[in-house]
């Protein structure tokens, strides 16, 4: 029996996957721990080990381990909590001083809440990853055209290689004007710094992100020099504990982009790892969504610290280019585009003596929520749940985790209800109205803020603590239907395993999209190297080159914007005939992202950069479907418990164990159902059926 192995670390959790090439699968999870990540993956695949057979254990799974997909949060939290490596940069003499400056507003307005942006008077320039006393100006040039104006004064570069690293530094970063259109200075400067220091990690920007837009790429290049021992250091450790237990298989990393990269890339990919867990639920829904024949579905996540919001659109997900990840730094890496905010089962309910406010704060995995009687004192959303009744104090995480509904209550009235003059339960109420209600409006935001109609979507909720929540902010947004995915608890870990391995590929090069030979021998030809470098990494890394899958991309702007749009392009040359149609595909998704008739025939555009995608199709194991039988749930049916929402009396919701519940059962609100590693909650009006895959789909109250 061959294995396939999923993991996502959280900051409440770690999640695990494991799925046999038969299609049959288990999951569990463990509480992260965040000192020494790899012993919460260790635990949660003993968790999860055992639920395949009683007899068997983790090394007897690992050993037959035909793929390990590993999504993690240690350069994010790295970033968060700055304890990255300590950096040492070089760039070209007279812009020493570019993360400092930044451009424009970026680094004092963007990567923060629309409220702390908007706060001039407090909110100041984020302080840059690297010191001032740690950047060096080397005397070199390279004008726009890639000529040399100025020969690299390599006497000066050595020295400050050498200052730099008796300074202390792990790793350099390397950004020198136009590297992109020539990289002869930067690589020469890597060398002295390897004749020196040979330990030491180099990151050139000419190969971590050969962009236009200085601040940018050199943000990125600092970013990978930033977290790259970091990731090494971790999946080194890993790898040590993981090979111990009985893996051979290499362990592939889940990438913001929506794709897995080999562990022999971390070093120039490891700022591709940001933000990557929320990424894998997006990709698992986008697989899923296919085999169920959905187009159009909106992601929601809600895990201990945060809810997180994707799009997908006729059947792609949808991305950015640039964003931001963390307080005015700036990523030049294509990227899953997920939209978060502080609303998570551990987010911090508090108040300032005239309203009632849920997070952003959150107590995560340690201390926890009050009712985890592990010494937290501040009331949760995951403690309003307990007190509401749609939390049983004695299954919750399959009952290995006992919750302490007393500690709940009194820290909802101490520090809460007492202070707005209320009940510990109608502010348990509140807090679970405002947390959903901030969700819903999040969807809102992200879908008509794109274009998009919520009404024409599908919903799908995971993560630990979204079920609890979903039929309700899914009827305020009119959604057509909410999925309960089976492995929802542990999505972002399945997504890992449904990925595909991804290397992505980019250079500007500025030119007008004109019929001129110049032009297009000038793309056509880039175009060519990208992807035979591209091929050259897949073989490489041990893939074959007739097994790869190239996709080109091009930047497009009107002529005179400062932004562009990334536009898929299936041409195999790009001729005059060809820019008639590229143009035709710019103007469509210039008129999806701001409105119908904003598109301007009348304009020239411009080309601003050039993107490949190189693809290796992974293998995936099969899901299968069972066939559905009587819709009576009465077998599944435990009991019943009180419920108490804002808008009334406390209703009896009827309680459905979910391991007794077979496809085709059909649910009618109120109603809870319970498992071992979420709760799914139908309200007074809805109906929940389990389809063949196990889902529920929830038909909210306006979608009967």
């Amino acid at each position: 029996m061959d294995y396939f192995i999923g993991v996502d670390t959280g900051g409440t959790f770690t999640d695990v996957v494991i799925m046999d090439d038969e299609g049959h699968f288990c999951f569990d999870k463990a509480f992260s721990t965040p000192k020494d990540p790899a012993r919460g993956v260790i635990a949660a695949l003993e968790n999860c080990a055992k639920l395949i057979q009683p007899k068997a254990n983790m090394n007897n799974v690992l050993s037959q381990t035909r793929r390990f997909c590993h999504g993690t949060t240690v350069s994010t939290n790295a970033l968060i909590q700055r304890k990255g490596a300590r950096v040492g940069l070089i760039m070209t003499k007279g812009f020493e001083d570019t993360l400092i400056i930044t451009r424009g507003p970026m680094g004092r307005s963007l990567g923060i809440s629309p409220a702390e942006a908007m706060d001039f008077i407090h909110t100041e320039r984020a302080v840059p990853l690297v010191p001032k006393s740690l950047i060096r100006g080397v005397s070199e040039r390279v004008d726009v055209d890639g000529e040399v104006i100025l020969p690299l004064n390599e006497e000066d570069a050595l020295k400050m290689a050498r200052e730099l690293v008796d300074s202390g530094v792990e790793s350099i970063a390397v950004c020198l004007l136009w590297s992109f259109r020539n990289n002869s200075h930067e690589r020469r400067i890597k060398e002295l710094i390897s004749s020196i220091a040979p330990n030491i990690e180099v990151s050139l920007s000419s190969e971590i992100s050969p962009l236009i837009r200085e601040f940018e790429r050199t943000s990125t290049t600092v970013l990978n020099a930033y977290l790259g021992p970091v990731m090494v250091r971790y999946i080194n450790n890993l790898k040590g504990e993981l090979t111990k237990h009985g893996l051979t298989r290499p362990v592939q990393l889940m990438k913001c982009s929506g794709g897995l990269t080999p562990p022999q890339y971390i070093e120039r990919e490891a700022m591709a790892t940001l933000n990557s867990g929320p990424v894998g639920g997006v990709i698992a829904s986008k697989y899923l969504a296919k085999t169920m024949g959905y187009q159009n579905v909106v992601t929601t996540d809600m895990g201990g610290t945060s809810f997180d919001v994707g799009v997908i659109y006729q059947g792609e997900v949808e991305e950015e280019s640039t964003p931001f990840v963390a307080h005015g730094i700036p990523l030049q890496v294509p990227t899953v585009k997920v939209v978060a905010i502080g609303a998570g089962g551990g987010s911090i309910a508090w108040t300032d003596g005239r309203r009632l406010m849920v997070g952003p704060q959150s107590a995560g995995a340690d201390p926890g929520p009050s009712c985890y009687d592990q010494g937290g004192t501040r009331p949760t959303v995951t403690d309003a749940l307990l007190v509401l009744g749609l939390l049983d104090p004695e299954n919750f995480f399959g009952g290995r985790k006992r919750l302490n509904r007393a500690k709940a209550e009194a820290a909802i009235q101490d520090k809460v209800a007492a202070p707005l003059g209320l009940t510990f339960m109608e502010a348990a109420a509140g807090i679970y109205e405002i947390v959903t209600a901030k969700m819903a409006d999040l969807i809102r935001k992200v879908t008509v803020g794109s274009g998009y109609d919520p009404r024409q979507f599908v919903i799908f909720a995971y993560g630990g603590a979204s079920p609890a929540h979903c039929a309700l902010y899914g009827e305020a947004l009119g959604a057509k239907e909410v999925i309960v995915p089976d492995t929802a608890s542990v999505f972002s870990a399945l997504g890992t395993v449904f990925s595909d391995i991804k290397y992505t590929y980019a250079r500007s090069e500025l030119c007008p999209l004109e019929p001129d030979p110049s032009i297009t021998d000038r793309v056509n030809r880039v175009f060519q190297e990208m992807e035979e470098n591209a091929l050259a990494d897949m073989v490489a890394s041990g893939f074959p080159a007739g097994e790869t899958l190239l996709l080109r991309k091009i930047d497009l702007r009107y002529d005179g914007q400062l932004n562009e749009l990334i536009v898929p392009w299936e041409g195999k040359r790009l001729t005059p005939e060809a820019m008639r149609d590229l143009r035709q595909h710019f103007d469509q998704a210039y008129e999806m992202k701001f409105g119908q008739g904003m598109s301007r025939a009348e304009s020239p555009l411009e080309i601003v950069s050039l993107r490949v995608e190189a693809l290796k199709l992974t293998e995936k194991p099969k899901v299968l479907p069972e066939e559905e039988g009587p819709e009576d749930p009465g077998p599944a049916r435990t009991g019943a418990r009180k419920v108490y929402l804002k808008k009334g009396e406390p209703m009896l919701a009827t309680v459905y164990q979910f391991d007794r519940m077979v496809p085709g059962n059909v649910i009618v609100g109120p109603a809870i159902i319970e498992r071992r590693d979420t709760t799914i909650f139908v309200p007074l009006g809805h109906e929940a059926k389990m389809d063949g895959l196990r889902h529920i789909k929830i038909r909210t109250g306006g979608q009967k």
